[in-house]
């Protein structure tokens, strides 16, 4: 049983970080360089990763039902090299162990996840892996990142930086936020899902089972409350179930289905990063995260009402077309 508090400890060392993936195939062992990392789910244990259909490694990875993820750790930089090299031997000279099903675990990383494959699903150019975390180690290692196009120990600007940009910053960031998410919010609406059975059923995703009240807690300042009439409608849906004594869960149906809202999220935003070099990508991140610092704990009345102005105003905005790692 793997613990959620170990597990969300063990995912914080993945700051747009790098990875390696292995898994064993017909006696031969197998390794890649990746940073299409994410978590996907504390309850059940779940993670995600993508890999090019173009790769090399694809039948492999399409024909096994176990792989491990290794975060590297800074002082890994060389073995991150080693298997993003094509045509040597990725293993010589490295110290493994062998985990369940052959599958090869690297040593002294930052953190591994050990996992078997749940899902695969199509993401244009690439399948995406789901994979449930059957076993879990951790260190208190430094992750390797790589930023400004090598790697480095990423630095977050200070406090007195500021984008020169005249322009309207609310709706700059409102309609990215809508252009991101436009095409899973269709999606779910396709499944019979408002805005606030996904908001909800994503903090059930993310945190497993729970009480309505402490859900709607979660849903914050987003505008909307989940209300018992929902919590039955997708219920006879089959999507949760709830105990008696009101703790509120996914079913099997329930969690697939978000999921693939999930995995369908990624592949918008990984075709959305791909407008920016390395180095833009990592500066943005940082400029948004300094934001939200800023504006964390400020008063968050009138929340509300401004989402929703911008979810109706939305629908007049001209929609734009997306699209491994």
């Amino acid at each position: 049983m793997i613990d959620a508090k170990a597990l969300r400890n063990a995912l914080g060392n993945f700051a747009t970080g790098v990875t390696i993936v292995t898994t064993c195939h017909d006696g031969r062992k197998i390794g890649l360089t990746a940073n299409s990392f994410n978590s996907v789910s504390l309850d059940p244990p779940l993670v995600l990763w993508s890999l090019a259909k173009k790769s090399s490694n694809i039948d492999a990875f399409m024909n096994v039902d176990a792989f491990a993820v290794h975060i590297l750790g800074a002082d890994q930089e060389a073995l991150s090299n080693q298997f993003a090299t094509p045509g040597i031997d990725k293993f010589e000279g490295v110290d493994i162990k062998t985990g369940e099903a052959d599958v090869p675990l690297l040593r002294d990383c930052a953190a591994r996840f050990e996992c078997r494959t749940a899902y695969r699903y199509d993401g244009g150019d690439h399948i995406i892996f789901v994979g449930e975390v059957l076993e879990l180690e951790q260190s208190e290692k430094e992750p390797l990142l790589f930023h400004r196009g090598k790697y480095a120990r990423k630095t977050m600007p200070k406090t007195g930086d500021r984008p020169e940009n005249a322009r309207d910053l609310n709706y700059l960031v409102a309609r990215a936020y809508f252009m991101l998410t436009d095409g899973v919010r269709a999606q779910a609406a396709e499944k019979g899902l408002s805005q606030v059975d996904h908001y909800a059923l994503s903090v059930l995703l993310k945190g497993g089972p729970a009480s309505l009240s402490k859900v709607n807690g979660m849903l914050g300042t987003s505008g909307w409350q989940w209300t018992d009439t929902d919590l039955q409608r997708l219920a006879d849906a089959g999507l949760v179930q709830v105990t008696d004594d009101g703790i509120v869960s996914l079913t099997k149906s329930g969690r697939e289905t978000m999921i693939g809202l999930f995995v369908q999220a990624k592949a918008v935003e990984s075709d959305a990063q791909k407008a920016f070099s390395p180095d833009e990508l990592d500066q943005l991140r940082s400029l948004i995260s300094q934001l939200l610092e800023t504006l964390d704990g400020q008063d968050a009345k009138g929340t509300a009402q401004h989402l929703e102005v911008m979810n109706a105003l939305q629908a007049d905005q001209p929609a734009e077309e997306g699209s491994e790692s």
